[in-house]
């Protein structure tokens, strides 16, 4: 059974008043305890005086509550790996292999076209960088059993990914238009130098504008980021429907075990994108091979984590049909 134990505790204590004002014969000054002013300066020393108790308490346990508690993170995290260990060995393998394919393209190209870098090759691989860097974190996140941020952080990738082919696709020009907006307030002003804006009237370009004028954004993708836009934002279909949830009738605020494959799948998809646009600026016979290979490894990827999905939650969902 719940109990408010402050307020039974306010009520013991305002008991204990009456009971020796009436003791003493001072009945009058009930009255007076009761108003407005009086009693609620009371009611609210009371609450202060209950909260620095519960910060004491607080600091006290606090050790042994929050090692508790990583004790059952630690519990879940190796369930979590239990069950989806290959599908994150895949995702992690293909950072790895990105990492070090990007690595042995920017020596090449620092030996062979050291001259001839411009503004698209820089740009295009801090785009690459930063997109490595949102692909870890998004699969740190599932291994954490957190799918809503998961694709949430997805969507900052996929908007990389448009930025990059639109760049890649528009070339020197729109690249140093990017570079030098990095030293301003403008977020994609940068794109009106590319051909397709010289008739643009619009006051500012928007990132819906470059998606449109990008041919990686197909309906498709346009509708997924929208999608997650949803998802990510203070939206009510954000908050009432949640990738990690099973059902709706238990509010999830911690970690899930259950929604890792969309993000999963779609950040290899970008990353590889990404990467070719990055890869395709200057030729480099392995570097071209690697983008192949990243292509079907995506594929790879995909199969991982359908694999765990059909293994371990049709038969939960059987179960609660039942």
């Amino acid at each position: 059974m719940s109990e408010d134990f402050t307020d039974q505790i306010i009520i013991d204590t305002v008991q204990t008043v009456l009971n020796e004002k009436i003791k003493d014969g001072m009945s009058e000054k009930i009255n007076e305890f009761f108003t407005k002013e009086s009693f609620g300066k009371k009611y609210a020393d009371i609450i202060n005086m209950i909260a620095n108790v519960s910060v004491k308490t607080i600091d006290a346990i606090m050790f042994e509550k929050v090692l508790e508690e990583r004790a059952n993170t630690d519990e879940f995290i190796a369930r979590q790996n239990q069950k989806w260990g290959n599908a994150f060995v895949a995702s992690e393998a293909m950072y790895i292999c990105v990492l070090e394919s990007a690595e042995e393209y920017n020596t090449f190209v620092m030996e062979h076209y050291k001259d001839e870098k411009g503004y698209l090759y820089p740009v295009l691989r801090y785009i690459h960088g930063r997109a490595m860097q949102i692909y870890l974190e998004i699969l740190c996140l599932n291994k954490n059993g957190f799918a809503d941020v998961a694709y949430a952080r997805w969507c900052s990738l996929y908007e990389l990914s448009i930025t990059s082919a639109f760049i890649k696709q528009y070339g020197e020009v729109v690249a140093n238009a990017f570079l030098k907006s990095a030293d301003t307030e403008d977020r994609y002003e940068w794109a009106r130098k590319a051909d397709c804006f010289k008739n643009f009237k619009g006051k500012y370009v928007r990132f819906a504008d470059i998606q449109r004028n990008c041919g990686l954004a197909t309906n498709e993708w346009k509708k997924e980021y929208d999608f997650v836009i949803q998802l990510a934002h203070a939206s009510p279909q954000g908050t009432m429907y949640r990738l990690g949830s099973k059902t709706n009738d238990v509010l999830l605020v911690g970690r899930s075990d259950c929604g890792m494959s969309i993000s999963a799948m779609h950040s290899a998809i970008s990353l590889s994108q990404i990467t070719s646009d990055f890869f395709s600026v200057f030729h480099h016979g392995d570097s071209l091979a690697a983008i192949l290979t990243f292509h079907k490894w995506v594929e790879k990827i995909a199969a991982c984590y359908k694999k765990v999905e059909n293994n371990c939650f049709d038969d939960e969902e059987n179960a609660n049909q039942e």
